[in-house]
């Protein structure tokens, strides 16, 4: 793939969270995404780790991230990052602080990514600047709010089923431990939810 096409694909993800008026504006957006750098990423990769002091915006190319919160020493499953989605910390973009989370690159990846300080220029200098900011900060409180919603559901197959709708993947990616933790379900309660959403499956329907 040429970069060409990458920018292209940056730009268009960029541009689902502004408004663009002019064509000026589209050619303000266009040399934002010229502004990111395509590298890969192998599994077990960090998008930002726990010692980070700078942070980045990522858009994912391919591949597939998840993040985690560290709750003293123990990490929780927090989210997934897979295709045409933005990542970033909060705490390094927002805040300047070291970060909470960190991320593990799932399978291998192509992300485009661009430094706080070189966005941190344009949400400055662009009248464009302040929407990109409020409309990633609305993603991710929304992203956070969904799965507080998936975690209040009131059975294993209903959080399962909702979690393969946001993240398809999920059940190839994640360690079933992992996974029983992130859903807030027992190991023993996953397997059961599994094999009913499999018979739901062969039957045609599933039961939630």
């Amino acid at each position: 793939m040429s970069y060409d096409k990458d920018y292209d694909i940056i730009y268009e993800g960029l541009a689902q969270h502004v408004y663009l008026e002019t064509s000026e504006d589209v050619q303000v957006l266009r040399s934002l995404a010229k502004r990111f750098s395509v590298r890969i990423f192998k599994e077990g990769d960090a998008l930002w780790e726990l010692s980070a002091n700078s942070g980045q915006l990522h858009f994912i190319l391919s591949g597939a991230f998840a993040e985690y919160l560290m709750d003293g020493r123990v990490p929780h499953l927090l989210r997934f990052y897979s295709k045409n989605r933005f990542a970033y910390s909060e705490d390094l973009i927002l805040y300047s602080t070291r970060p909470a989370t960190y991320t593990t690159c799932l399978v291998e990846a192509r992300v485009a990514s661009i430094p706080a300080g070189a966005l941190a220029e344009y949400l400055m200098k662009e009248k464009l600047g302040g929407q990109l900011l409020t409309s990633l900060i609305e993603l991710s409180m929304t992203e956070y709010r969904n799965t507080t919603y998936e975690m209040l559901q009131t059975s294993g197959i209903h959080r399962i089923h909702a979690a393969i709708e946001q993240f398809p993947d999920v059940l190839n990616l994640i360690p079933r431990k992992e996974l029983a933790d992130y859903l807030g379900i027992s190991r023993a309660s996953l397997f059961r939810s599994l094999k009913q959403l499999e018979h739901g499956k062969d039957a045609g329907t599933i039961s939630v």
